[in-house]
């Protein structure tokens, strides 16, 4: 389980916009599961009744994100990576999570090629599949030099 100060020691992204809440299991490089609780109390509830899909997207990019910079860390210590969201495909959408839903996240790596990486994403609510299909990041080393 990795919890919100082990997350940002991974990802640069900082409140506002870190989107997962807690990592429940992690196998560095190839899939990992994480949750996004919906309190009600975040800033997009303002202007929407639901989790808008475009932040659905980022928090799956965001779980793939710490399941490459998991990696990254045990194969080189010291050295900053950083995940960039590059693409989405196939991507289906059933419904929109609302205030009080638990989000689960799933990413699992099905290819990459040289800094490219695709995932299979899905996430659920319960037992129900709400958004399921493919993304893509680019992950390579941070250009600032700067431990994030």
């Amino acid at each position: 389980m990795m919890e919100s100060r082990e997350i940002q020691k991974i990802l640069p992204h900082r409140y506002p916009f870190l989107l997962v809440d807690r990592i429940l299991q992690m196998d560095p490089g190839k899939k990992g599961i994480g949750i996004k609780n919906l309190t009600g109390s975040e800033w997009f509830f303002q202007g929407h009744q639901f989790y808008p899909p475009v932040l659905l997207l980022e928090t799956l990019a965001q779980v793939g994100g710490l399941v490459l910079g998991a990696q990254a860390r045990e194969e080189t210590p010291g050295v900053q990576f950083i995940g960039l969201f590059a693409g989405v495909s196939d991507f289906q959408f059933h419904r929109c999570p609302v205030q009080g839903e638990q989000i689960t996240l799933k990413v699992e790596l099905t290819q990459s090629l040289s800094s490219i990486y695709r995932f299979a994403a899905e996430a659920s609510v319960g037992d129900e599949k709400v958004a399921y299909g493919q993304i893509l990041l680019a992950f390579t080393k941070n250009p600032s030099g700067k431990a994030e």
